[in-house]
């Protein structure tokens, strides 16, 4: 089997041998396959073509360094000076233009509680008054709309001699209600009379219109007080700052000692 497998092999082999002589010599010119030359030959002369043809020349671009760097030119500058600064002033303290106090112990038991009810009225309103230019202090108005209904003390009082141009006194004791108040009122004229005129003070007479003097008081600065918060026959003591400062009453009380100042301010006191 083999056998004839081999020779039908070497036959075959035989026969295309035969087909493929042939057809060389009856066209002798047909190629197969091309030579390695015969491929190499146009790529050569399309390099030699494309070697004649002028190429644009590129020139190379200059180096960031080749380039000669801007010069800038110095310019003037303003240098900013500094400017002198005004350093702030501070205001000028308050300063006493005048100054009075006077002092005085009263030693009855009833007038001190009566001064210390009129001291206590109102937080204090009686022991530190200002007043500015032109201001007007009420001593009874310190002491609230109806003062006449305050738990007063009554005091006994006696009529003192008087001359030819006051009233006649009483010949009897009296028993006043807030006896204690015209002594206290009195104090803040004595106080404030060296730094006001006359005129600055409004107030009734206590020896002229009762006959009664009170101790340790000049009778030209004894006031009259009644205090009824304003009802007919209220006497009052009123002092007007007629002065371009600033005036002001401070009371202090060291037991039972009482001391009133007046104070001229040339600027609203601290």
């Amino acid at each position: 089997m083999r056998f004839y497998m081999f020779v039908a092999l070497t036959t075959l082999t035989f026969f295309l041998a035969l087909v493929l002589l042939g057809l060389g010599l009856h066209y002798p010119q047909a190629r197969l396959f091309r030579t390695t030359r015969a491929l190499a030959a146009p790529a050569a002369s399309a390099l030699t073509t494309l070697t004649a043809t002028p190429q644009p020349q590129i020139q190379p671009s200059p180096h960031p360094t080749d380039a000669p760097l801007p010069t800038t030119t110095p310019t003037a500058t303003s240098t900013a000076l500094p400017t002198a600064t005004a350093i702030p002033t501070s205001t000028p303290a308050p300063s006493v233009l005048a100054a009075k106090s006077v002092a005085f112990t009263p030693g009855d038991r009833a007038v001190r509680a009566n001064i210390r009810l009129a001291l206590n009225m109102y937080q204090g309103a009686l022991t530190n008054v200002v007043l500015a230019p032109g201001e007007v202090f009420s001593f009874n108005a310190a002491l609230g709309a109806r003062p006449q209904r305050l738990p007063w003390k009554y005091v006994i009082i006696k009529p003192t001699p008087t001359d030819n141009a006051t009233p006649e006194p009483a010949t009897r004791p009296q028993s006043i209600q807030g006896g204690g108040l015209c002594d206290l009122a009195s104090r803040y004229v004595m106080a404030a009379r060296p730094l006001l005129p006359a005129k600055a003070f409004r107030f009734v007479n206590h020896l002229r219109s009762n006959g009664v003097r009170l101790a340790g008081v000049p009778a030209r600065d004894s006031v009259s007080i009644w205090a009824v918060g304003g009802g007919p026959g209220e006497q009052d003591l009123k002092i007007t700052n007629t002065t371009g400062g600033w005036l002001q009453f401070v009371v202090e009380r060291t037991g039972e000692k009482i001391t009133v100042s007046a104070l001229l301010w040339d600027q609203p006191p601290p």
